[in-house]
């Protein structure tokens, strides 16, 4: 299977509307059919791709979608897209107010998708850090397998912070939204609160494993890892509480939420 023809816009299953492989000239008005609101989250999560098919799958289709939606009367659109349009590392909580300055090809794609979608059509665009979940893949998945391990790890007492943010929370986000027409457009972060280091966010999911915490102190072992694992990125989401919060449960505390994935990821093995 090519690389273009795994992103197609809708999984071919009963009740599904397939609109085919994701570029310029995807046509999506049979989805748009009937849709008052829309809700768009596909493509890659990740940015190992070409350039080439990184705009095709992000921006221009993302682009050709919120100009068929305008022309279809649809009334707002919502894009999930990702943090790394802001930033990849931070020395401070990071707001929608800070200039964004994405570091790799997936960031700026994320941000060049985000002008094409609010030039076009009434969207409001979410910005969610590492969304985590039983199911998740990629870096968590690999996180949670360290994680599950009765190693010790030497990630105790780094300093730096990192937000997450669980799937539940994401969902209650575009509900939040979706009961909130009025509410305003433009860019809004979402995440769990509060940020963890690297230390807490392994001790919670650890926890969630049944398993001992098992970090000690041993900042030049620490500093081997990966800059993912020791770096900041942490998401300051006032506005979008202030505005529309997160339904009415409300976001989950950070670590309660990892401790929950990890718990329930733990049962699924």
């Amino acid at each position: 299977m090519s690389v273009r023809r795994a992103f197609r816009a809708a999984p071919e299953r009963a009740g599904a509307v397939s609109v085919g492989e994701l570029h310029a000239l995807t046509d999506w008005r049979a989805a748009l059919d009937v849709a008052d609101h829309v809700i768009y989250f596909a493509g890659p999560a990740h940015g190992r791709l070409r350039q080439g098919d990184l705009s095709a799958f992000i921006v221009d289709a993302r682009a050709a979608l919120a100009r068929q939606a305008s022309a279809a009367g649809v009334r707002r659109l919502i894009y999930v897209s990702s943090i790394k349009a802001a930033a990849a590392r931070t020395r401070r909580a990071v707001s929608e107010r800070d200039a964004p300055a994405p570091e790799d090809s997936y960031g700026r794609a994320k941000l060049a998708a985000e002008a094409a979608v609010a030039g076009e059509t009434e969207a409001v665009i979410l910005r969610p850090p590492l969304v985590h979940g039983p199911g998740a893949k990629a870096n968590f998945a690999k996180l949670m397998w360290l994680a599950d391990t009765p190693l010790p790890l030497p990630f105790k007492g780094l300093r730096n912070r990192r937000s997450t943010i669980a799937l539940s929370t994401l969902i209650q986000a575009i509900a939040s939204v979706l009961k909130r027409p009025d509410g305003p457009t433009g860019v809004h972060h979402v995440a769990d609160q509060a940020a963890l280091s690297t230390g807490a966010m392994i001790a919670a999911l650890r926890k969630g494993c049944g398993r001992r915490n098992n970090l000690f102190f041993a900042p030049a072992l620490a500093r081997l890892a990966p800059g993912v694992m020791t770096e900041s990125l942490e998401i300051d989401d006032a506005a979008f509480r202030a505005a529309y919060g997160y339904g009415a449960r409300g976001a989950v505390e950070a670590r309660a939420a990892l401790t929950e994935t990890a718990s329930a990821w733990k049962a699924r093995r």
